[in-house]
């Protein structure tokens, strides 16, 4: 159906966030959010069709530097514009090529 909503880009979202997160955070309180990662990427990676949903990885990626962004900032420990500047990079890329492949007029 033409108005049908893909939830496949958020999905591959939150699963490229919980794997850089749970990757990052090491053996403080990472493990459930590598492992719950990991488990949805092996659900998602059974759906079909993933391609451009699984550009949603990068964006997740870049939640989590930006998420590290504002505890620098807040913190005011550590000069965040090197996170947040990579965070949206990240973000703003995956998201701006996946609705560029998947809204793109169909070859008739």
């Amino acid at each position: 159906m033409p108005h049908e909503r893909d939830w496949g880009f958020f999905l591959w979202t939150l699963t490229g966030f919980l794997i850089v997160f749970g990757f990052i955070s090491g053996f403080s309180i990472g493990i459930p959010f590598f492992i719950a990662g990991v488990f949805l990427a092996g659900r998602m990676s059974a759906r079909r069709p993933a391609w451009p949903a699984n550009l949603g990885l990068l964006a997740g990626a870049g939640l989590v530097c930006l998420v590290i962004a504002t505890i620098n900032a807040v913190s005011g420990d550590l000069s965040p514009t090197i996170w947040a500047s990579i965070g949206v990079l990240l973000t703003l890329s995956s998201t701006a090529g996946f609705w560029w492949l998947r809204c793109r007029p169909a070859v008739r």
